[in-house]
């Protein structure tokens, strides 16, 4: 790696003077060199053997920290070797401003490896610079001071920096499940709505385009007609509202009414049958409890698979077929139809696979067992 390489882009980023415009850094590392130069080159133009070129190796102990963010490890090397240079010439300033600096860079930006040869570079600068001139010990001091002083400090600005990021990371994640959330709510409300709604529409507009008929052909069940399309209409509402009540749950307005399983299928099927199907509804094996969501997704399959009987298969005859195992249960709906050019479109459709799905399940849809109607299957885990 070349030492005027410029640090990764997030590493470079994890700091947040990194994270200023490219502008503004660039003015304010320029400002810190002049300030850097003044401060290591006043001393040297008052000395009495100062001269012209101690002048120059001043500036190159500060000037290069223009570039102290983009290449880290050249400025350190750079200004550590002008620095002992003035060392070496007994024109050490009072402090090493230059190297003080690009230390505190170097160990805010550069990563651990990089950070070692930064430091040994520095170590050997320091002792030469110090020991050949003679310093006194108070010297070797305060300059070893300055310097673990300068890293700690970039040590503590590159850790607060990865807080920092740490912390926008998991906003950041937490924002994106906030959201995957509420998507899945929404999912899961309309869901619900096109469930109730699809279904108590289709009873509804069964029963009122019969009416005109059977009110010239048996007027004596005109009466029965319109109390389905009311008990349709309040069946509708009920599950609506308990829809609701358990979304305001969500806010701890109010406990939720339980959700419509299987024990409420046999409802679904006089529906059916008060819309003029034949329904006929079989239990196999051993009716146990089942999971809270299991339970409510046999409902929905059931209620989906009559939905779509009642509007789109002209069917006279509905079978429903609800089987236990030890370990899973199966719905299974069939009519005598004219069976589905598309079983994949609709909403209706697809929400039975997302309930089935997220349950665990498996969804199969297609022809009935004889090549004929409409066949609707779910197998659930029952544990």
């Amino acid at each position: 790696m070349p030492l005027s390489m410029p640090l990764p882009a997030t590493v470079r980023a994890q700091a947040r003077p990194a994270r200023l415009p490219r502008n503004a850094t660039l003015w304010l590392d320029g400002l810190i060199a002049v300030a850097v130069f003044v401060g290591t080159a006043l001393p040297v133009a008052f000395s009495e053997d100062g001269k012209v070129w101690h002048i120059l190796v001043a500036a190159g102990a500060s000037l290069p920290l223009i570039w102290r963010r983009r290449a880290p490890l050249l400025t350190t090397v750079t200004v550590g070797l002008a620095i002992s240079v003035l060392g070496l010439s007994h024109q050490m300033p009072p402090l090493p401003f230059g190297p003080l600096v690009a230390t505190y860079t170097f160990a805010s930006l550069s990563p651990s490896p990089w950070r070692q040869v930064a430091i040994g570079v520095q170590a050997v600068g320091v002792v030469v610079s110090l020991v050949v001139p003679g310093e006194s010990a108070a010297t070797f001091g305060y300059v070893g001071m300055a310097y673990v002083a300068a890293y700690s400090m970039g040590i503590a600005s590159r850790g607060r920096g990865d807080r920092i990021a740490v912390l926008e990371e998991r906003a950041a994640r937490q924002e994106e499940e906030r959201a995957a959330a509420a998507a899945r709510d929404r999912n899961r409300i309309a869901r619900e709505v096109h469930d109730i709604v699809a279904h108590t529409v289709a009873i509804m507009v069964v029963q009122a385009e019969a009416g005109p008929v059977v009110a010239r052909t048996d007027p004596a069940r005109v009466e029965k007609t319109f109390e389905v399309i009311a008990e349709s209409g309040r069946s509708a509402i009920a599950q609506l509202r308990r829809s609701l009540a358990a979304l305001r749950s969500a806010e701890g307005e109010e406990r939720p009414a339980p959700a419509p399983g299987v024990g409420d299928v046999p409802q679904l099927l006089g529906e059916a049958r008060r819309g003029g199907l034949e329904a006929a509804l079989r239990w196999r094996g051993q009716q146990r409890p089942l999971p809270a969501d299991v339970d409510a997704t046999v409902f929905r399959v059931v209620q989906e698979a009559l939905t779509n009987t009642i509007r789109h298969a002209r069917a006279s005859m509905v079978d429903v077929l609800i089987e236990f195992s030890p370990r899973e249960i199966r719905v299974t709906v069939t009519d005598d139809g004219i069976g589905a050019v598309d079983v994949g479109g609709g909403y209706g459709m697809m929400g039975m696979r997302e309930r089935v799905t997220a349950c665990g399940g498996e969804l199969y849809i297609g022809a009935g067992p004889d090549g004929g109607g409409f066949t609707v299957s779910a197998v659930l885990p029952a544990e």
